[in-house]
């Protein structure tokens, strides 16, 4: 009696990449079909592509039933678009990769390994990468910052390109996140997680879509999400520079009180605690402000997508 086969979900996120589309298409079936024990689907997920991306895309849902597709009314950004992707993942396992293939495919089979030695969670890490130095390097800070300042537990250099087990997807499914930081979730919510280390490719066709813009959303969502912290590191700074400014006033500027006028020695105090109030202030009501506009978020019953259309579902 044959089993039945297990069906294996590939998300593909796209906005805007329609010179890559055949190229992903020819190298996912050609990986796909050298895994004969497993079934599986290619849905991409488009978020408001305005450069023919639809019209290839629903050729190849056409050419091919194994192709679906789900267009977005509108592009609802990067964030919301894979978080959204992998909640509608059918398979028992899904797995997540981005249409640029600076991630390659051709690992896909060795994440599968993974997981059906008990993974739930497959993360593919560049240990290296093909792109800027600096870009790599600027990464590397952002991980340290995270982890260090707001006490998050990311993996530094984990990328979206993953496998999530249907568990764990059932548990995206409970999450209620309007700007969902899905590396966060993962840290905060994953268990048995595997990793997978590659060198990351260059991208051969387009431009990245990400922004200096974008990589500031990207950050404060996972912030104001996922830092438990936050507010009192904030406080402890304060704290400190409180007691930076007793130090000064005792030990520099008490023993020169005779060399000086005492009224200039207060005018310097005022001065330099006003400017340390002032920054301290500045900050705080700067998180603040993005803590309340992430709440105020959340707690609008607006839906995270909206859908336009879905082919071959």
């Amino acid at each position: 009696m044959c089993r039945e086969k297990k069906t294996i979900s590939i998300v593909i996120p796209v906005y805007n990449e329609r010179a890559m589309l055949d190229e992903v298409y020819r190298r996912m079936t050609a990986v796909m079909q050298t895994i004969t024990d497993y079934d599986y689907e290619l849905v991409f997920f488009d978020d408001g592509s305005t450069d023919g991306s639809r019209e290839k895309i629903t050729a190849l849902c056409v050419l091919d039933k194994k192709v679906k597709a789900v267009f977005y009314s509108k592009n609802f950004g990067y964030s919301k678009n894979i978080f959204y992707a992998m909640q509608q993942a059918k398979g028992d396992c899904a797995i997540l990769l981005h249409a640029d293939l600076q991630n390659p495919p051709e690992l896909i089979p060795e994440f599968i390994k993974r997981w059906e030695t008990g993974a739930t969670i497959v993360l593919g890490i560049k240990n290296k990468s093909r792109e800027n130095k600096f870009m790599y390097f600027m990464r590397s800070v952002f991980y340290w910052i995270m982890n260090a300042v707001f006490g998050m537990s990311l993996i530094p250099h984990a990328t979206d390109f993953e496998l999530f087990d249907k568990s764990f997807i059932d548990i995206l499914k409970q999450c209620n996140y309007k700007n969902p930081f899905l590396r966060g979730i993962i840290a905060e919510y994953g268990s048995a997680v595997d990793c997978i280390y590659y060198t990351q490719d260059r991208r051969t066709e387009g431009k990245s879509k990400f922004n200096l813009n974008k990589y500031y959303d990207f950050a404060v969502c996972g912030i104001v999400n996922m830092s438990k912290k936050l507010p009192r590191k904030i406080l402890l700074f304060g704290l400190i520079c409180i007691l930076l400014s007793l130090v000064e006033f005792f030990f520099i500027c008490i023993p020169r009180i005779h060399a000086h006028a005492i009224a200039d020695i207060a005018s310097h105090l005022l001065l330099r605690g006003g400017i340390v109030v002032l920054e301290i202030n500045m900050i705080f009501n700067a998180v603040i402000a993005e803590y309340v506009i992430s709440a105020a978020a959340s707690a609008d019953q607006k839906p995270l997508v909206v859908e336009q259309k879905r082919i071959n579902y």
